[in-house]
C-alpha cells in the first residue's frame, strides 16, 4: 500500500543474523554428475596455457573473469588481451563475436570466448548469429564452462545438464 500511495523507491533492510543459515534439503541439481572431471579453474587453466600470445580472450561475467585474471596474474602474463566482462552476464559471445568480425581478413588471431552455462542459456539467440557469420568466423572459438549452476550469483542449478550445449 505505501508504494502504491507514495510511487517512490522503497528498501527493506533486514538486521544482519535475521535468518537462519539455508541448508539445502537435497542436491541442488538433481542432474548434476557425482563429480566432475576438472574444476572450472582447473579448465580455465588449461585453457589459457594452450593458447598463442596473441590470441584473445573474452570471458564470461563472475567467476570465469575472476579466475582468468588470476590465471593471469599467476603466470605473470598481463591483460591486454582479454576482456573481462563485469555486470553483462550472456552477453560475452556478442561481445567475442564483434571483436572476430573486427579482425584484418585472413588474420590467424583467435578469439576465445569462455562462457559459463548459466550465460549461454540466458541469452542463445546470439548462438543463431553466431551460427550465421561462422564463416566470417573463422579464428572464433566457444567454450562453454558446463558446471551446471548460476556459480557467480549464488550456486542455483541451471538446466544445462539436461541440454546438449555442443
Amino acid at each position: 500500500q505505501w508504494l502504491a500511495a507514495h510511487r517512490a523507491p522503497f528498501a527493506l533492510v533486514v538486521p544482519k543474523d535475521t535468518f537462519g543459515e539455508y541448508k539445502p534439503r537435497g542436491p541442488l541439481n538433481p542432474s548434476a554428475p557425482a563429480a566432475l572431471e576438472m574444476t572450472r579453474e582447473e579448465a580455465i587453466q588449461k585453457i589459457l596455457a594452450e593458447l598463442g600470445d596473441s590470441d584473445a580472450v573474452v570471458s564470461t561475467t563472475g567467476m570465469a573473469s575472476r579466475e582468468v585474471y588470476e590465471a593471469r596474474e599467476t603466470r605473470g602474463q598481463g591483460h591486454a588481451r582479454d576482456f573481462l566482462t563485469v555486470g553483462c552476464m550472456g552477453h560475452a559471445s556478442s561481445i567475442a563475436m564483434g571483436v572476430a568480425l573486427g579482425l584484418p581478413s585472413g588474420s590467424t588471431r583467435q578469439v576465445v570466448v569462455l562462457d559459463g552455462d548459466g550465460a549461454v542459456l540466458m541469452h542463445m539467440g546470439v548462438l543463431g548469429t553466431v551460427g550465421q557469420n561462422r564463416t566470417r568466423l573463422p579464428t572464433f572459438k566457444h567454450i562453454v564452462l558446463n558446471n551446471g549452476a548460476h556459480d557467480s550469483v549464488g550456486g542455483q542449478p541451471t538446466a544445462a545438464f539436461d541440454v546438449n550445449l555442443s
